[in-house]
């Protein structure tokens, strides 16, 4: 298969051939008598012709689509240069560029929803990242990247991702798909968390979208700990979380698509959150959505 950064450069290449043959067929067909090797100029120069244009189009196309979908709601910096002269090397070269000169950092998605939109049969996913560079703070950005095939379905929002950074915007980025998402895995000492959580953290209702399998695994008083995949409604919005959480044995019953429940979100982290058991009963929103 063609790679995307190589139908630009082989599309030209292609059409440059094609343009010389078919001049030379023109040529040829001018004369008298038309020589044999005219008419076979002019066939062959226009079967490279035509494909020739319509690989530097969708060359074109294609990464001047990668590099508006990347920079679409990304922070851009007014001291940014490049210009016109920018955005034609980033339709060159698109962000692969990235690999090799931007700054490796981790990210975590916070939510993701398909475009509908396909590049070379992969689907085109925005994703709501929180990028967490090794040295500042960590920020939010808006971000869409075609997600290749055999990772659909293994990326959900709360995978942890490496990413490049590029360092004169940071609103710019490359998902580094050839390193697999990984997750964190709860451990006993964020378990406990859950506590600090809903003692400092921020109101919000949670709906139950899904859960998912998480070995059997239990608290240290017995409780189940269920995987939850929810929406999260807080003050700055909504967007999705997935996580493992405890779950009273007698709230078991609630766990089912479109619960809501109250929850606190932690302030650094919004994809920490806690679900306010003791609250459950007194909420009169959890229950089914009908």
């Amino acid at each position: 298969m063609t790679r995307k950064g190589m139908l630009l450069p082989m599309g030209v290449a292609v059409e440059v051939i094609g343009g010389l043959v078919l001049a030379a067929g023109v040529t040829g067909m001018l004369m008298w008598p038309i020589p044999d090797w005219a008419t076979i100029a002019f066939s062959v120069g226009m079967t490279l012709s035509i494909p020739g244009a319509f690989m530097i189009v969708l060359g074109l196309t294609s990464r001047a689509m990668r590099t508006a979908m990347s920079a679409v709601g990304g922070e851009v910096q007014s001291s940014r240069s490049g210009g016109l002269f920018g955005m034609i090397k980033d339709m060159a070269g698109g962000n692969h560029d990235l690999r090799h000169n931007g700054v490796p950092a981790g990210a975590v998605i916070l939510s993701m929803q398909d475009t509908g939109v396909t590049i070379n049969d992969q689907p085109v996913v925005a994703f709501d990242l929180e990028v967490r560079p090794e040295s500042g703070d960590a920020y939010r950005v808006a971000h869409r990247e075609p997600i290749p095939r055999l990772l659909v379905g293994a990326v959900l929002p709360g995978a942890h991702l490496a990413v490049y950074v590029d360092p004169q915007n940071r609103g710019l980025l490359l998902i580094d798909w050839e390193r697999a998402p990984r997750w964190n895995t709860p451990s006993a000492g964020e378990r406990v968390s859950a506590a600090d959580i809903l003692a400092r953290g921020v109101p919000a209702m949670v709906t139950v979208l899904g859960t998912f399998s998480t070995d059997g695994m239990t608290a240290d008083n017995g409780d189940p700990i269920l995987g939850l995949v929810l929406r999260v409604s807080g003050p700055n919005g909504s967007y999705e979380a997935r996580l493992a959480h405890r779950v009273p044995p007698q709230y078991l019953a609630l766990i089912f698509p479109d619960t809501r429940l109250p929850a606190k979100i932690a302030p650094e982290d919004p994809q920490k959150v806690a679900i306010d058991w003791d609250q459950v009963h007194a909420t009169p929103e959890s229950q089914r959505s009908l």
